[in-house]
Parts: structure tokens; C-alpha cells; sequence
């Protein structure tokens, strides 16, 4: 057997609300595509159909704070014994 390649991609939005508060979301694998110019779109999206709410009432989601994308190779070693 040979060494496996694993490959994880994922995004990391940290959100605020009007109350200051932060969350962040992570979501699996997103398209490879993806812009700023779409995750600021997103986030006028929930921010004026308020899709998101914050942990105090009243908090309505402001804006996305940062937005990361994580890409992650993971290598799993043959430890088969060769003969």
C-alpha cells in the first residue's frame, strides 16, 4: 500500500451583531470559487432579511468581520510491513 492524501477545505466567517457581539461559522468544504465580493453579498442578504440574530434580543446580525479559508493536507502513513 502507499501513504493516503487527505485534503479538508473549509471556511471560517467571524459574523457581529449590533449588540458587538461576535460568532463564528465554519462551514465545510465551500466552492474553490468563492470571492469576498460573494460573502459580502451573503451578508447583505442576512443583514437586511435578518437571517441571522444574535444571543440578545434585538442583536441583528451587522456584518461578516473576517473571513478565512482553510485549506488542510492530512497524510496518512503505509505502516504495512514489507516483506
Amino acid at each position: 500500500m502507499a501513504d493516503i492524501v487527505k485534503t479538508t477545505n473549509t471556511l471560517s466567517l467571524e459574523q457581529e451583531f449590533t449588540d458587538g457581539d461576535t460568532r463564528t461559522i465554519t462551514l465545510d468544504n465551500p466552492k474553490a470559487s468563492i470571492t469576498a465580493a460573494d460573502i459580502n453579498a451573503v451578508g447583505t442578504y442576512n443583514q437586511a432579511n435578518q437571517v441571522l440574530v444574535g444571543d440578545k434580543t434585538g442583536a441583528a446580525f451587522l456584518r461578516f468581520k473576517k473571513a478565512v479559508k482553510i485549506v488542510k493536507s492530512t497524510t496518512y502513513l503505509d505502516l504495512t510491513p514489507t516483506t
